[in-house]
């Protein structure tokens, strides 16, 4: 039933109720569909707050994983660094001084006589020290034995690529992984760790064109051109 005159509607109070309660069913007929749209949207909405949950869960372990695998890497760069010292110290016979890293982050030092600061990169071991004023004239390979696991990380990484224009974010994510590439902290300790390198002439700073910017490069690279 329709009403179709609203002269007639106002004289025939029936209509009126009998139209009003027909749009009465349709509205309710509408509310139950809105309804179940809106309980299969949580349904899905809970669905994917599951798998967000698990895919956050497997990432945490992934994270872990390669935390512990960056540990076990520096450690046997440690061991490898403190077998390179000690060999060292068998060739240089007294006057020796030998630094090594305990796996609790902790030094076993054994001194001789010359009592000699260590370099801020040292972590696994330094070189001998023959009496006598020979210290000078050591080899570039003693120098390479003082920078530890993190300094010969860094210095493999810039001579696998010589031309390459390292800046200290690019070298943070290649050390510490992507994440640091948002890391101010982690730009600042490669910088840190290339500037040591650069004292040690092992590699070369330089600075773009706007003078503040500055960027290493690999010393074979430099020696090249």
């Amino acid at each position: 039933m329709q009403l179709t005159d609203g002269a007639t509607a106002s004289v025939n109070p029936s209509w009126v109720a009998a139209d009003m309660g027909a749009l009465t069913h349709q509205c309710d007929a509408e509310l139950a569909e809105y309804d179940a749209q809106l309980s299969r949207l949580a349904s899905g909405i809970a669905a994917l707050e599951a798998e967000k949950a698990a895919v956050l869960s497997k990432r945490q372990q992934v994270v872990t994983t390669r935390e512990q695998a960056l540990r076990v890497q520096d450690t046997l760069l440690a061991a490898a660094q403190a077998g390179v010292a000690l060999r060292s110290g068998q060739r240089g016979g007294e006057g020796t001084r030998l630094e090594v890293v305990s796996n609790h982050g902790g030094q076993e030092s054994a001194e001789s006589s010359a009592d000699e600061s260590p370099d801020p990169l040292d972590s696994a071991a330094a070189p001998p020290t023959a009496e006598g004023g020979h210290a000078a004239d050591a080899p570039a390979a003693s120098d390479n034995a003082k920078l530890g696991p993190r300094g010969m990380q860094a210095l493999q990484i810039i001579n696998s690529m010589p031309d390459q224009q390292w800046t200290p974010k690019l070298l943070a994510v290649r050390l510490e992984g992507q994440e640091a590439a948002a890391d101010n902290k982690a730009h600042n300790r490669a910088r840190t760790l290339m500037d040591h390198l650069v004292k040690k002439q092992l590699v070369v700073k330089k600075y773009g064109n706007d003078g503040r910017s500055c960027y290493f490069v690999a010393t074979a690279a430099t020696e090249a051109a």
